[in-house]
């Protein structure tokens, strides 16, 4: 009956929104989206192909800055990441991270009535963070035949909570139930280990956790992003047979505060 009502008023609602540096991370997207403006103005003898170079030029430093103010799991950032000390990612992910920096798009160039312009970047984090994801990897198999939840839902509004890429759920007593390294490797190719939403009436939540999602609410939290849940619960998904299936199938939905 539950999973019927929250089929039922399933709606598309604003996404999980975060302001970083100059840009916003859009988490239920896992899109970074910085925008640059132009302070030359297209006049006699300037083109307005000067003006465009001059927003996209603008436009690289502060995509580089916000990419690497991204969280990736409790305790790296993206720049952590690339790091060269302990932190870091082995040195060829650190090479590809490096390098996936310029992997962003120009979405939208505005052109405003005063001639200056404005030009919007959009980095894909999952694509550009897959390499992390993939590294951390452990061999995962997902049995179709399994009876019980086709996924989680887990609220998590009422605790202070920032999202990352990478986000654990622990169980009362400090154990990983919920990590990336999990999830089945052909499904990080493709998206992101976890979904944010900031209502689980969201119909991204609804077709992400399935038909019959599994709904709990996280019990507290801490380092920004890791949950822990009750001792009911963490042992309600620990005798679930089907709960490791909808991990590795990435099918575990995050409801925070925007």
């Amino acid at each position: 009956m539950i999973g019927l009502l929250f089929l039922g008023r399933a709606l598309a609602l604003e996404p999980v929104v975060e302001t970083v540096g100059a840009g916003q991370i859009n988490w239920t997207t896992m899109e970074l989206e910085v925008t640059s403006r132009s302070d030359r103005t297209v006049g006699a003898w300037k083109s307005i192909g000067m003006v465009e170079q001059d927003a996209l030029k603008r436009l690289k430093p502060l995509m580089d800055d916000a990419a690497r103010r991204v969280r990736y799991d409790p305790t790296r950032s993206a720049d952590d990441l690339m790091a060269s000390d302990e932190t870091g990612a082995p040195s060829d992910v650190a090479r590809r991270l490096d390098d996936g920096l310029t992997s962003w798009r120009v979405q939208e160039t505005r052109y405003l009535s005063n001639g200056a312009i404005e030009m919007d970047g959009v980095l894909e984090l999952q694509g550009w963070l897959r390499p992390m994801l993939l590294n951390d990897n452990i061999a995962i198999s997902i049995n179709k035949n399994l009876e019980g939840p086709t996924g989680v839902v887990l609220d998590a509004r009422h605790l202070a909570f920032n999202p990352c890429m990478a986000p654990e759920i622990r169980t009362s007593t400090d154990e990983i139930l919920i990590h990336h390294s999990m999830v089945h490797p052909d499904v990080l190719r493709v998206r992101s280990p976890v979904l944010y939403v900031n209502d689980p009436a969201d119909m991204q939540a609804v077709t992400r956790a399935g038909d019959h999602p599994l709904f709990l609410t996280a019990e507290s939290s801490e380092r920004d992003c890791k949950l822990n849940l009750s001792t009911a619960d963490s042992n309600l998904l620990l005798n679930s047979p089907a709960f490791g299936n909808a991990v590795a199938s990435g099918r575990v939905v995050l409801v925070v505060n925007p």
